[in-house]
């Protein structure tokens, strides 16, 4: 499609009954899309020119969403990066994106001039921006607990409308880079990802031909996956605003309170992941009559236990609920959904069938195409694939063949002779966690720095139905304190990585185990057992 995601929103969203829900607070679609139009007009005051760079370091939240469409209106990217990230890896990636201005909300940084030395227009977010209730006490909150930074704009400011307003027309074409996300690439390697306009909205409008049901009266799509997330993004918020839906906005997975948003408002769609409903399950208030209000829920980025699907749709079944789990799969590469069963397309175990327009096919190491029920490499053609990757790593990710791209996935799977795809294992090596991407290599490389390590590996591991890092490593000192080993190692990832990236549990061995390759071997330290995996 040749039109940004912001004139997508406006042909697409309720601006009549529309809103958006944020702590208790509702949001008109129309107040919405006027402060989308504020915001862009404020930001082409401050400077801001088509083709710059403007970083949202944002949890999910109404300011998150409005800077997202504004850049598109005005052709700026937007680097959407998650709001917890070290300040340390904030400025590695401010400087590869060669971002112009920085938004950031205030309660997640303790100490706000810190960001000066980021060379960025810094722009404050609070949660009192969006509250009615207990505005003046947030606003109090922040000033007195966290250091605030008196070089940086208020974004209330940047939303209020003065007597020289003009509001500005669409600079952004559909080609244009939306927005640049992070993903483990095709290779499991770490990677900043370039989605075009054209990409999301045609994402959208694919998921929407799955559907007869148009008409949404006042249904809510509840937004709990991250905006940093392609999936969240791309499904939770974009899809669901451009075909009418309102939404309720969770920037913290609370499931308790999230089965109340279900039961008391009208809540019918729900893209998650398994945690996240096996969460929702545990908890008494899930249950009830509420439940037949939900139509689609949607599944994905994790392996989903086929026990569970039907567990899960059996309570769904008790209580005349029309929807059942959904399972999909997806890549930020491709804005995140490819392939996902419906009601009218299901099958057990299965992933379900490409999306509208996306094509998928199973290749054999030579990238020839395998015959149905053969295990392969699975790729993709989709006019929701990404630009590209960013900067010198432009254009990897893309296989040309017969005049067309496609983008091999580094995963394992199969199509069965129904067309149904099924996912069977990771060839990339990465981990998901809360539906995070994490990176080994990412993990090992920073463990390195330390001046007496000598080999390191970092492993997935599950307790309590949650998955975890297990670091080994080897030292080139037999002589030093394994405790002070351990407390050093930790303190350094709790200063370079994101949280999901910090080992749990670290193990000391003499030698780490090889391949015939002579390779770490990693796949035996994954499936070696310890005290608190069971």
């Amino acid at each position: 499609m040749s039109i940004t995601c912001y004139e997508m929103l406006l042909k697409g969203c309720d601006l009549q009954k529309g809103s958006i829900l944020f702590n208790k607070h509702k949001l008109t679609m129309a107040k919405f899309i006027k402060d989308i139009d504020t915001l862009a007009d404020s930001l082409h005051n401050m400077g801001f020119k088509k083709g710059d760079v403007l970083t949202i370091y944002l949890p999910t939240c109404p300011q998150s969403l409005e800077a997202f469409y504004a850049c598109s209106k005005l052709g700026i990217v937007a680097n959407i990066v998650h709001p917890l990230l070290p300040i340390e890896k904030l400025k590695e990636n401010l400087e590869a994106t060669k971002s112009k201005g920085l938004m950031y909300y205030d309660i997640l940084v303790k100490n706000h001039k810190v960001l000066n030395s980021l060379n960025q227009i810094l722009i404050n977010c609070s949660v009192s921006n969006y509250l009615v209730f207990r505005k003046l006490f947030y606003y109090l909150f922040a000033r007195s607990k966290y250091k605030t930074n008196q070089e940086s704009i208020h974004y209330s400011k940047l939303i209020k409308r003065n007597k020289f307003y003009d509001e500005l027309g669409v600079e952004g074409k559909g080609y244009n880079i939306a927005c640049t996300m992070h993903s483990g690439g095709t290779s499991g390697q770490p990677k900043i990802i370039k989605l075009s306009n054209r990409a999301l909205n045609n994402l959208s409008t694919a998921l929407e031909k799955m559907y007869t049901r148009k008409e949404r009266n006042h249904e809510y799509g509840l937004v709990v996956l991250p905006m940093f997330h392609a999936y969240g993004l791309g499904v939770a918020v974009h899809t669901c605003l451009t075909n009418g839906y309102s939404l309720i906005l969770m920037p913290k997975f609370q499931p308790k309170k999230m089965n109340n948003y279900v039961k008391y408002h009208n809540v019918t769609f729900i893209a998650g992941v398994p945690i996240m409903f096996r969460k929702m399950l545990s908890y008494k208030n899930f249950y009830g009559k509420h439940l037949r209000k939900l139509r689609d829920l949607w599944c994905g980025g994790d392996i989903l236990n086929e026990t569970f699907v039907e567990h899960i749709d059996t309570i769904l079944e008790k209580y005349n609920s029309p929807a059942r789990l959904m399972r999909g799969y997806g890549l930020t590469e491709v804005s995140s959904v490819c392939a996902v069963n419906t009601l009218n397309n299901y099958k057990k175990n299965s992933c379900g069938k490409p999306i509208p327009n996306t094509k998928i096919e199973i290749w054999d190491d030579n990238e020839d195409k395998l015959k149905n029920n053969t295990i392969g490499e699975i790729v993709i053609e989709s006019p929701s694939m990404m630009t590209g990757y960013l900067d010198k790593e432009n254009g990897q990710g893309f296989v040309v063949k017969n005049k067309k791209k496609y983008i091999k996935t580094g995963d394992l799977g199969y199509l069965d002779e129904d067309g149904f795809l099924f996912v069977v294992d990771r060839k990339k090596r990465s981990i998901k966690i809360s539906a995070v991407n994490v990176f080994p290599s990412e993990i090992e490389n920073t463990v390195k720095e330390l001046p007496y390590i000598e080999e390191v590996c970092a492993v997935p591991y599950h307790y309590n139905e949650k998955t975890y890092i297990r670091l080994y490593v080897s030292t080139n000192n037999s002589q030093l304190n394994k405790n002070k080993v351990n407390k050093e190692i930790l303190e350094h990832c709790q200063k370079k990585l994101i949280k999901y990236s910090i080992p749990r549990e670290i193990v000391i061995l003499d030698n780490l185990p090889r391949t015939n390759m002579g390779k770490i071997d990693y796949k035996t330290l994954q499936n070696i057992g310890s005290y608190d995996d069971k």
